[in-house]
């Protein structure tokens, strides 16, 4: 940058007069200090009290012409008075080390900005008989320095606006960082562990790509089930890239996560409507046979004039016209979206009429069954009758199934319940049994395919339908088993109807 424009900047000889012609002692500043100032990159001169150049290194002559003489308001500030606010007090009359910033005229009307440094010089006796005064262009520095801010500005703003969810995680797994959206749904994180946030774990996960990336410094990705802050599921693609520093060496790992609920819910979905196809032809395929032996058995006693044997085979008719309709009854209920017809009942009365609908089978098996009464009645609610009869049903149906399959081992028992939740303002019906519980592979898969424990007695579909009619109630199915220790199932519906999920959609 050339000090062009300065009216004092006329052509002169590149160097100034000798040290001598312009009375600088070498005690001050010797030849050997000048021949070195003069390959500094900084623009250095020497200032007497009277605020006049004596001296300038080559990097301020070749900017600003041959200053020697003039004053230094005139060369650092192109001002024709003193500076107000002369830092060059604080060296020239106070003894001390002075270190501001200023800007230096240039031409185009640019300015170079620099930081200045005013040492004071003086010889023995003689006290303070010049500044040195060095300026250091900060023009490049701070070019770097606007456009690293604008890089994070531009990091940023991708950071918290890309709609996923990103976090930085160090090795022992906290996190360091976390973009807006993850905070949104997964609470204040920072400093706690990611397993922690995320799946309100207390031992990290047995396969983490977080950790696959520490140690091979390599992207992976997986797919996982977290929980928000609320406890609502959520399925993610997880991936995970590592951070280094400027040795290539990995000291955080970047974890970016997309859900995938909804993907995962159409996928289950599609492969379910396989799934049910394949069933449904299999359980007619029963059915079919099942109508056909009834019929022969009809035929049979009626031949023989046998009424008995002509009854049986009527009851195994009527069983197969039962199931068949049973089937259908639930097809319907998976295949299309309703709206629950709203009704007040009361849920004690409900819980009854499903308890007593089921007391004969339970005999039958040999399982008790009960309906543990509330010591308080409770509020009416407001639901679709008839679903939430077919869901009720459908969970003590599979607890007297589950009962009966340990006969001889234990007693069966199976309670049915209806509690208050005051804290949720929602109302449970619980259906509880001692039976086998369920196998961890197949709770996994509860509620998202049709899957029964019964073999071929059983469609699958019980669970499904159940679960879809306490979503469209706005409520939904909660269950606790451990193996060897039994079931306990809760219908949850929230006290104040809401549009559920299949109204919402």
């Amino acid at each position: 940058m050339r000090w062009a424009s300065l009216p004092w900047n006329k052509p002169q000889e590149a160097l100034n007069p000798p040290a001598a012609k312009i009375g600088i002692p070498d005690t001050l500043l010797d030849g050997g200090a000048r021949a070195l100032l003069d390959l500094l990159p900084c623009y250095v001169s020497l200032i007497s009290p009277a605020r006049e150049v004596l001296w300038a290194n080559k990097a301020l002559i070749r900017e600003a012409g041959q200053v020697t003489g003039l004053p230094c308001h005139q060369i650092y500030r192109a001002r024709h008075s003193p500076c107000p606010d002369c830092q060059l007090g604080v060296a020239l009359e106070q003894g001390s080390v002075s270190v501001w910033e200023e800007s230096l005229p240039g031409s185009n009307l640019s300015a170079t900005h620099t930081l200045v440094q005013a040492v004071p010089l003086q010889e023995r006796g003689a006290g303070i008989q010049a500044a040195l005064k060095i300026s250091t262009d900060l023009s490049p520095f701070r070019a770097r320095q606007r456009q690293l801010e604008l890089s994070q500005r531009e990091y940023r703003a991708l950071f918290e606006g890309v709609p996923c969810y990103i976090s930085v995680q160090d090795r022992e797994f906290r996190i360091l960082k976390a973009n807006r959206l993850f905070e949104r749904d997964f609470g204040r994180s920072q400093g706690r562990r990611c397993y922690e946030v995320y799946k309100g774990r207390q031992q990290k996960c047995e396969v983490c790509p977080v950790e696959r990336s520490f140690e091979d410094g390599q992207i992976h990705f997986s797919e996982e089930t977290v929980r928000r802050s609320s406890g609502e599921p959520m399925e993610m693609v997880v991936y995970t890239a590592p951070i280094t520093d400027h040795l290539g060496k990995t000291f955080a790992v970047m974890e970016m996560s997309t859900e995938i609920t909804q993907v995962k819910r159409l996928q289950r979905a599609l492969a379910s409507l396989g799934q049910a196809v394949a069933i449904t032809a299999h359980s007619i395929k029963n059915i079919l046979s099942g109508l056909e032996g009834g019929a022969y058995v009809v035929q049979s006693g009626l031949r023989r004039g046998d009424p008995a044997l002509a009854a049986k085979g009527f009851e195994m008719v009527k069983d197969g016209v039962g199931m068949a309709g049973r089937l259908v009854q639930d097809i319907l209920l998976i295949s299309k979206a309703r709206t629950p017809n709203h009704r007040s009942v009361c849920p004690q009365a409900l819980a009854a009429g499903v308890v007593s609908l089921f007391e004969k089978k339970a005999a039958d098996l040999g399982v008790e069954l009960c309906l543990l009464q509330p010591e308080e009645k409770l509020d009416p609610i407001s639901v679709d009758p008839d679903a939430i009869h077919t869901a009720l049903a459908n969970l003590v149906s599979n607890g007297l199934e589950a009962c009966a399959s340990v006969q001889g081992l234990q007693t069966g028992r199976v309670q049915v319940k209806v509690l208050e939740l005051p804290e949720e303002e929602c109302l449970a019906f619980q259906v509880e049994d001692n039976g086998p519980g369920v196998n961890p592979e197949v709770q996994e898969r509860l509620f998202r395919e049709m899957v029964s424990t019964k073999g071929s007695a059983g469609t699958g579909l019980g669970l499904v339908v159940t679960e879809k009619i306490l979503r469209e109630h706005g409520g939904k199915v909660r269950f606790h088993c451990a193996s060897q220790s039994g079931t306990v199932f809760q219908l949850v519906i929230p006290r104040r109807p809401c549009l559920g999920e299949e109204d919402q959609t």
